[in-house]
């Protein structure tokens, strides 16, 4: 097979595959918000308590980048699952992230991020970080 048929076919079977599940959905939003810092992506994910901490923060840093609008130089993040709590309408992740500044300076955080299933999608109802 053609590297590019190859390249297609991998990318039609992540397209097709299933995100409607609480650790996708979790795992998208760490992708948005915290490796793309894309708060308005992020906030598609969002629901409850973690669509107004978005939205407020969208207001916030609007006054010096438009929404969507990607910063010039990111930091290598990388995430981890810790743990995982579920009940009969939310599942409840921890993730450790570290994150690498310019190749030199590395910090951790423990975030964590709480999912309900709403109208049959599942969404992120609140995220948390110390």
């Amino acid at each position: 097979m053609k590297p590019h048929h190859l390249l297609l076919s991998t990318l039609l079977i992540l397209a097709c595959s299933n995100r409607n599940t609480p650790q996708a959905v979790c795992e998208d939003f760490i992708y948005n918000y915290y490796q793309r810092a894309d708060q308005t992506a992020a906030l598609q994910l969002s629901h409850g308590l973690a669509a107004e901490k978005l939205t407020d923060e969208i207001a916030r840093v609007s006054e010096v980048r438009t929404p969507g609008q990607q910063m010039d130089e990111m930091p290598k993040i990388e995430y981890e699952l810790t743990g995982k709590e579920e009940d009969s309408a939310h599942v409840l992740f921890n993730y450790k992230l570290s994150i690498e500044i310019r190749g030199a300076t590395t910090h951790t955080r423990k975030v964590v991020i709480q999912t309900e299933e709403i109208d049959g999608h599942w969404k992120v109802v609140n995220f948390d970080e110390y």
